[in-house]
C-alpha cells in the first residue's frame, strides 16, 4: 500500500554512506536580480504517481506529482547566468542498503533473496 510504513527484516549486506540529494534548488540571476526555484522529484520519490497534498493535508487528485528534469540550470529564460544559492537550496539525505533474507528463512536449498532499498529523511543511517 502506499504511503504507509512498512517493517521489513534481514540482513543488510551493503549499506552506502549517506549522501545528500536536492530537492529544491535556488538560483539569483545577477543581471535581473531575480531569484527563482526549481523542485526536483526522481523516480525514488516515495510520492511519484500521486496526488499532491496540501497543507492541511487534504489531497488534491487534479495535481498528480511526476518525474521532474534532472538538469541543473546555469542560465535563466534570457539566457543570463544563474548563480545558485547554496544556503536557501533544499537537500535531503539518502542511502541505499542491500538487504537480504534471512537465511533460515529462505526455501530449502535456495540462495537468499535481496533487494535494493532507497532511505531517506530519518530513515538514513539507522541501518549498524
Amino acid at each position: 500500500s502506499l504511503r504507509q510504513l512498512v517493517c521489513v527484516e534481514g540482513v543488510a549486506t551493503k549499506v552506502s554512506s549517506v549522501k545528500p540529494k536536492v530537492v529544491k534548488s535556488v538560483h539569483y540571476c545577477p543581471t535581473t536580480r531575480q531569484h527563482e526555484s526549481r523542485d526536483y522529484v526522481d523516480a525514488t520519490d516515495p510520492q511519484l504517481g500521486l496526488p499532491a497534498v496540501d497543507s492541511t493535508g487534504r489531497e488534491l487528485p487534479d495535481r498528480i506529482i511526476n518525474i521532474t528534469s534532472s538538469v541543473y540550470p546555469t542560465k535563466d529564460k534570457e539566457g543570463h547566468a544563474l548563480e545558485t544559492e547554496f544556503g536557501l537550496s533544499t537537500f535531503k539525505d539518502y542511502q541505499t542498503v542491500t538487504l537480504q533474507e534471512m537465511p533460515e528463512r529462505a526455501p530449502m536449498g535456495q540462495l537468499p533473496r535481496s533487494i535494493e532499498l532507497v532511505l531517506d529523511h530519518d530513515l538514513v543511517d539507522r541501518i549498524k
